[in-house]
């Protein structure tokens, strides 16, 4: 029977601003999620969902820009 020990992972001090980088899209085209680019509630299940959100909306919000295309002030 096999055994899984599990892992965890976490900022090294003074470096948890990187999470906020981690969180950054590639290109507009490539979106991040996961308690690791979560910036307060990291290593939780809840800032995993509450990221997920995040990303997607960040997604959404990228489409609508492509298909609307970029806005321009009226003069």
């Amino acid at each position: 029977m096999a055994s899984i020990g599990g892992a965890y992972s976490c900022a090294l001090p003074g470096q948890s601003q990187a999470r906020a980088r981690l969180a950054q899209p590639f290109e507009d085209r490539l979106f991040f999620a996961g308690e690791a680019t979560h910036p307060f509630d990291f290593s939780t299940a809840h800032g995993a969902h509450d990221s997920g959100q995040r990303a997607a909306d960040e997604v959404l919000s990228s489409l609508s820009m492509r298909r609307l295309g970029p806005v321009r002030a009226v003069s």
